[in-house]
């Protein structure tokens, strides 16, 4: 051990002057700060995205929960169901068009003869989801559980500015419900 030098620290170290510095200085500090603020410039934008893309899932899985479970309230009750728009939200625009579902829709019953309908089920959607019908007019599901029409297809956007997310729901000409990560069903 002595050739190591180890006598010699073990015999003098008593005999050193004792360092009372703890912790980091200053500049190691402002290191550290400015490479984290380096590393969270380049992730902000990644996680404003991810959000914003489970938002659009959230309500694409909404619309077509609701949609599979109109076909089988129809089904099951052999009746014609109805899903329409609602109106009057707070983030809806006096000039909204008809095609625009952004403040969500409600799944009734068909009114019959009588006028009155069922509601079964009803969402309400979120200011930053845009949602909108290919057609103007309510959609109906047949008592057989036919899903309206070939060609018809909601479009789910992002209102977030600079973030280009969408996704549509299509019913192809089997009457299934499939959903793309576009604008488009083609």
């Amino acid at each position: 051990m002595y050739l190591l030098g180890f006598y010699f620290l073990a015999r003098f170290s008593s005999e050193l002057p004792k360092s009372n510095s703890h912790g980091f200085t200053l500049v190691e500090l402002m290191v550290c700060l400015s490479v984290s603020a380096i590393l969270l410039g380049f992730a902000l934008p990644s996680v404003w995205r991810w959000q914003e893309r489970a938002r659009i899932d959230s309500v694409r899985q909404q619309l077509f929960n609701d949609l599979q479970l109109a076909r089988v309230r129809a089904l099951q009750w052999g009746q014609r169901l109805q899903m329409s728009r609602l109106t009057g939200c707070s983030m809806s625009h006096a000039s909204a068009s008809a095609t625009d579902w952004s403040c969500g829709w409600q799944v009734s019953t068909a009114s019959g003869s009588s006028g009155l309908s069922q509601v079964i089920s009803t969402a309400s959607l979120d200011a930053s989801v845009q949602v909108t019908f290919a057609k103007n007019t309510h959609f109906f599901i047949s008592a057989q559980g036919d899903l309206g029409t070939i060609g018809d297809r909601w479009t789910v956007l992002s209102r977030v500015e600079g973030v280009n997310l969408s996704r549509s729901l299509c019913i192809n000409s089997a009457g299934r419900i499939r959903w793309v990560e576009a604008a488009s069903c083609s």
